[in-house]
């Protein structure tokens, strides 16, 4: 009976305390965070789905690619991510007790998934077609059926193809904005449609041709941004900018057979003459000696009737010089004390014209030569005020220039009342053409139309400092009009 009690007391000590052993073992959990991206670019993917192996909740990325898992008990798991259109991604984690882990998922776009876009098409400018401006506005469309937001790259091919340049990466939008093209050129471009997903789809060459450069009849200058630089323009006043660098350029005046322009520049440390194209390309230095005078930005120089010479001033020397800058030739010498300022070279038995000035900017003198370089008469001796310009009228038989009928000098050579002159050689009285100008103005740099009938010129206001205009009038002195504001040394061909 003893053994009996003995037995069963032990039994139910054995029985408590297996009891006991489970109690003591609770459970422990831990948490993950994450965040899912695409690999390569870091963009966040939303709506990724997120699964565990043991299984645990299902979750759906947000829209910065974040998803938590909490209260997640420990252990180790495997963590799937998918996406449609990228490759699924598995992550081994181990989920301690009462810790976090925060993991970084990338996914490798699907290509076998993806669409790829479509190739661009509906170009506009509309392909082969000419006489554009020289600014273009481009576009096109391009389809993506997995709706992927696309972007574009743009190249554009010279006339033969031989040259390329990336002009623009990434756009986000089917247009683009061209500006600067050369005029009377071919151009090809080509679209490149990306989606970040697939490989970039070349699109076809599509081709566009400028205009021809307009067939425009005047030059002059114009300051900007506080250097001279040279236009042409319609009469209308289109106009266009043909030079553009830090230098001054300055004085255009085209050639007879209007292909070619001859200009003045310092784009060096010397000043010296120039020559491009009409559209302003081909830029070429011509003089070797450098351009001299006591004014700088009153000097001129004239080309040959023919159009195979030009003829400027180095001090008080003029030099004739080949269009193509080879053959400088001395053509004459200044009288004593004087220097050249202003030449003029006419068909009519090839004469010549050169006004002086002495040390004093007042005094002035015109001669008149033969194309050797002899002197044939003294056309203007000094008078009181300023003298400008010395140009031969169209038939040849006539000079025009400039005078300041005030008869005002002081050292900084302003003018009162300079008016345009118009006279035969051998008759001392000029005719006055600047009768209806403003009072308080000064009229300057006056030369003939292409046909002789009208008169280009600038006036400005006589306190030296205010804005230069280009007007023109009919030979008798009638008719001011305006022609471009904030413009001077007019050139009409």
């Amino acid at each position: 009976m003893k053994n009996k009690i003995i037995l069963s007391i032990y039994l139910i000590i054995l029985l408590v305390s297996s009891c006991r052993e489970d109690d003591f073992i609770p459970d422990t959990f831990g948490s993950v965070f994450g965040q899912v991206l695409v690999d390569g670019s870091n963009s966040a993917i939303e709506d990724a789905t997120i699964t565990t192996n043991p299984p645990t909740n299902i979750l759906a990325t947000d829209e910065l690619g974040r998803f938590a898992m909490e209260d997640i008990k420990t252990g180790n798991y495997t963590l799937r991510v998918e996406k449609l259109g990228f490759v699924t991604k598995v992550e081994n984690i181990a989920i301690l007790n009462g810790n976090s882990i925060n993991v970084v998922i990338k996914l490798i776009p699907d290509s076998l998934a993806n669409t790829p876009p479509t190739i661009a098409t509906s170009p506009v400018p509309m392909d082969g077609i000419k006489e554009l401006d020289t600014s273009v506005s481009l576009s096109w469309m391009a389809e993506d059926t997995d709706g992927d937001v696309l972007t574009y790259d743009l190249k554009l091919f010279n006339f033969d193809q031989t040259e390329v340049t990336t002009i623009a990466e990434d756009l986000t939008s089917p247009n683009f904005e061209l500006s600067d093209l050369s005029f009377g050129s071919v151009y090809f471009w080509q679209v490149i449609v990306k989606d970040g997903k697939s490989n970039p789809v070349n699109g076809d060459l599509w081709s566009f041709e400028t205009a021809a450069f307009p067939d425009h009849r005047f030059l002059f200058t114009r300051v900007e941004n506080g250097n001279y630089n040279i236009f042409s323009s319609d009469i209308d006043g289109n106009s266009i900018q043909l030079t553009n660098n830090s230098a001054n350029n300055w004085r255009p005046r085209m050639n007879p057979d209007r292909d070619k322009i001859a200009f003045l520049s310092n784009v060096g440390l010397e000043t010296h003459l120039y020559m491009m194209n009409r559209d302003g390309s081909e830029v070429e230095q011509i003089s070797n000696l450098p351009v001299m005078g006591s004014n700088i930005f009153d000097l001129d120089f004239a080309w040959s009737p023919d159009g195979e010479k030009l003829l400027y001033m180095n001090g008080n020397k003029l030099y004739t010089v080949n269009r193509d800058g080879t053959g400088t030739l001395l053509f004459a010498e200044a009288p004593n004390g004087f220097v050249y300022s202003e030449c003029d070279w006419t068909i009519v038995d090839d004469k010549i014209m050169a006004r002086m000035v002495g040390d004093n900017l007042y005094n002035s003198i015109i001669y008149m030569y033969e194309s050797n370089g002899n002197f044939v008469q003294s056309l203007l001796t000094d008078i009181p005020g300023s003298t400008g310009g010395a140009v031969f009228s169209v038939p040849g038989n006539k000079i025009m220039y400039t005078q300041d009928v005030s008869g005002y000098e002081v050292p900084d050579g302003r003018q009162l009342d300079a008016r345009i002159l118009l006279r035969e050689f051998n008759n001392p009285v000029p005719l006055d053409l600047s009768y209806d100008k403003v009072t308080g103005t000064n009229d300057l740099d006056a030369r003939f139309s292409p046909d002789g009938a009208w008169v280009i010129f600038t006036n400005t206001n006589n306190d030296g400092i205010s804005q230069k205009d280009i007007y023109r009038m009919k030979i008798d002195g009638m008719d001011r009009e305006l022609l471009f504001e904030n413009a001077e040394m007019p050139d009409w061909k």
